[in-house]
């Protein structure tokens, strides 16, 4: 069995974000999401440590919510039945008002999880 190496809990997603490295935005799409941060799909995955600024809309939300972070993971590679190419990305600053919508988010995903759960 493996261990869980993430704090926090995540949701799965599949909602467009827009990210800016080195002077241009990027459209990608964000696979899971935590307090903490998130996964980006992303055919060419950013190298470890670039700064990014992510701008995320949530379902539901009409705010765009601006969010710096930082590359801490990445799969240049992908495979077939793993995780996509993309890269993990750590919240780096973010506004506690926006972290508030993350958590909120999460916890609404997880408790419709449980709901719809047979166990």
């Amino acid at each position: 069995m493996t261990q869980e190496k993430r704090s926090s809990p995540r949701a799965t997603t599949r909602i467009e974000i827009v990210f800016k490295e080195v002077g241009s935005f990027i459209k990608a799409y964000m696979l899971n999401v935590s307090n903490g941060g998130l996964f980006v799909k992303a055919d060419d995955p950013l190298p470890l440590d670039s700064p990014v600024i992510l701008r995320v809309t949530l379902p539901g939300e009409s705010e765009e919510m601006e969010i710096q972070g930082s590359v801490v993971w990445n799969n240049p590679k992908g495979r077939k039945n793993s995780f996509p190419k993309g890269m993990g990305i750590q919240f780096v600053e973010i506004k506690p008002e926006h972290a508030e919508k993350i958590n909120e988010f999460v916890e609404k995903y997880h408790k419709e999880i449980k709901d719809h759960s047979f166990l």
